[in-house]
């Protein structure tokens, strides 16, 4: 069976290395790839293909998570609620949509014992992402939550040039693709910024130490890349696609393989 992970550029990704470690873990057989669409209009195609390809599971990841949408036939209440999907069970031609984003960050969360109930977070990015990173904060009691992006949706939407007169706030996500290789000098704010923050967490994890990092640890912040969450959103796909329980621990150990390897 194909399982794999379909996206724009994925050069970067450490997808099948994680999930090639779970098959060695579970001693389960399958074949993880890389399915690269370079326009959005394609994805109609690939989907068509599936089937008499055996491509039977997928991942979604940028910039796809919310396109695919239209061509699921049932989405989980967090995909609905989120409004993006990451993760895909193909069964007899039907396409079932889940995002396992959501518990990524909050297991990110949990490993670095952040709590954050009646704090207060920025997102940097309006992405699939971000929508499940919203709403996990949302569910674990936060007070306030800022989306920073170029579009205002709504009241809890701000431009990158009001983040600078944005004070009192806890913690900071990253969301977006900025710092990833290969152009790891970029960070999608000023250091100067991070002075404000407590926490900073990035959902890029190649570099390892992404120049958003960097500046949050210059500055004391409490900081964490989104390795984690990759390998724990990973787990949770395949207990989806599978239909199965894993026990937690498969998450640490996977986690520490690719941080030696890596």
């Amino acid at each position: 069976m194909k399982q794999g992970l379909l996206g724009k550029k994925l050069s970067h990704s450490y997808s099948a290395k994680i999930h090639d470690e779970f098959y060695k873990i579970t001693n389960k057989k399958g074949e993880y790839n890389l399915y690269e669409i370079d326009n959005v209009g394609n994805i109609e195609n690939f989907f068509k293909k599936c089937n008499s390809e055996k491509i039977y599971n997928l991942n979604v990841t940028i910039p796809y998570k919310k396109d695919v949408i239209k061509y699921m036939d049932f989405l989980s209440d967090a995909a609905k609620k989120i409004d993006a999907v990451n993760t895909i069970n193909i069964i007899n031609d039907k396409f079932y949509g889940y995002n396992s984003d959501y518990f990524g960050f909050i297991k990110t969360l949990e490993k670095e014992n952040i709590n954050v109930k009646n704090t207060k977070w920025v997102i940097l990015g309006n992405g699939g992402a971000a929508k499940s990173i919203y709403v996990a904060l949302s569910d674990l009691g936060t007070k306030d939550i800022k989306i920073v992006s170029r579009v205002k949706k709504d009241k809890h939407h701000i431009s990158y040039e009001h983040l600078e007169n944005l004070y009192g706030y806890d913690g900071i996500v990253n969301t977006t693709p900025v710092g990833m290789f290969p152009n790891i000098d970029e960070c999608v704010i000023e250091e100067e910024l991070f002075k404000r923050y407590s926490y900073a967490i990035d959902l890029v994890y190649n570099p390892e130490m992404t120049l958003f990092l960097k500046y949050a640890k210059a500055n004391k912040l409490k900081y964490a890349n989104g390795m984690y969450m990759l390998v724990a959103q990973a787990i949770k796909s395949q207990e989806i696609w599978n239909n199965e329980t894993y026990d937690e621990n498969i998450i640490e150990k996977i986690y520490n393989i690719m941080v030696k390897q890596l």
